[in-house]
């Protein structure tokens, strides 16, 4: 069994479809391996390399991409040690599953799966020790939606493929999964949703001014709130695919248009009991609906600030992982070399000029030439 070390270079995320579930993205990949049949052979050619053991790399999530360009080449460590080197550069749609029941207050890892035609037994993935994998920030495009964490993370597994090549079903196959994380901003469905369907709702509150005797005119009212709230879990559902549960936006709207309907139920139902104790059980009504719904919107804000500590502090522990990895392979000034590479490619980018991932060009843009 060989091991193929996978460094990936997140040259460029584009912008991620929710509703199709997928994402674009410019990548770099680079496999390595041993090679022991090459040890001190310092002067061979690069072009003869494909007559040797090669992995049978796929990127098996991958939708729509540019013809890749391969490249290999040959490397020695200090003690003589050969490696075979497999670079390429992939530009296309990538589809993601996206975990959505916590929308819009969610995260999603934004994977790349690698796979090999080969069984277990012959070779398995690992994250590259020697090299290491990042995610340019800088060159984000979907930044007004989401947030891009600064860190990229690999998850080696094995599965079994039914169509193979392997006559046994059960043969397991090696992969490895290599992500970044993006983090959306919820602001657009805070303000333009939650926040207005919110007012909606309050708005159920002025239908109990309106004298009891006016039956009609409160069930106007309450029924022409509800049928707003149903347009506005219709215009919810343009940004979401069509998914079998529920998420947290859901659930808030659900639970807004169960409350109208309970303020239109009141007011059909009072008329049932006499006019003395109309006056009594109405006021009681109103302030049950009001206390109820304030213990709705404490508890809904409440789950929304936890499952935010929640999830910053699983991405400040992956982080630091991280930059840990980070200052061992690159020493303790990286983040400051790292920060200066991020501003001139900000700053290139503001000028309109050209710009590469500095640490990766020289591996990648030769592959164009």
């Amino acid at each position: 069994q060989r091991t193929v070390y996978i460094r990936v270079v997140f040259l460029k995320v584009g912008e991620i479809d929710t509703v199709k579930e997928k994402y674009f993205a410019d990548v770099f990949v680079q496999a390595r391996w041993r090679e022991p049949a090459l040890d001190h052979s310092q002067h061979f050619e690069n072009s003869n390399l494909n007559d040797y053991w090669g992995p049978k790399i796929s990127v098996q999530n991958v939708i729509d991409s540019k013809k890749k360009k391969v490249l290999k080449e040959l490397n020695f460590t200090p003690n003589g040690e050969a490696f075979i080197t497999e670079k390429r550069k992939i530009s296309g749609h990538f589809s993601e599953k996206l975990e959505l029941m916590d929308f819009p207050f969610d995260h999603q890892y934004l994977n790349l799966i690698i796979t090999s035609e080969l069984p277990a037994t012959d070779l398995e993935f690992q994250e590259d020790k020697d090299e290491l994998s990042t995610i340019n920030v800088s060159c984000f495009v979907d930044v007004q939606e989401w947030s891009l964490c600064d860190y990229v993370s690999s998850v080696p597994y094995t599965e079994s493929k039914v169509f193979s090549q392997k006559r046994n079903v059960n043969t397991k196959f090696p992969g490895i999964s290599v992500g970044c994380c993006a983090v959306r901003r919820a602001g657009f469905f805070v303000w333009n949703v939650i926040v207005i369907m919110t007012l909606i709702c309050v708005t159920s509150f002025a239908t109990f001014a309106v004298s009891r005797k006016n039956t009609e005119n409160r069930l106007g009212l309450s029924i022409t709130l509800m049928l707003t709230a149903v347009t506005f879990r219709l215009t919810t559902n343009a940004n979401l695919p069509k998914i079998s549960y529920h998420t947290r936006l859901d659930k808030f709207i659900l639970a807004n248009m169960f409350f109208n309907w309970l303020v239109t139920a009141w007011h059909a139902v009072i008329t049932r009991f006499d006019d003395d104790l109309q006056a009594t059980i109405d006021i009681w009504a109103f302030l049950v609906f009001l206390i109820g719904y304030g213990l709705f919107l404490v508890v809904f804000v409440s789950l929304v600030l936890i499952t935010y500590v929640l999830r910053n502090n699983e991405l400040q522990s992956k982080l630091k992982i991280y930059e840990e990895k980070a200052e061992k392979l690159l020493g303790g000034h990286w983040k400051d070399s790292r920060s200066k590479e991020q501003v001139g490619i900000t700053n290139r980018r503001r000028a309109g000029l050209s710009y590469a991932t500095p640490g990766t060009a020289s591996a990648v843009y030769p592959m164009d030439t």
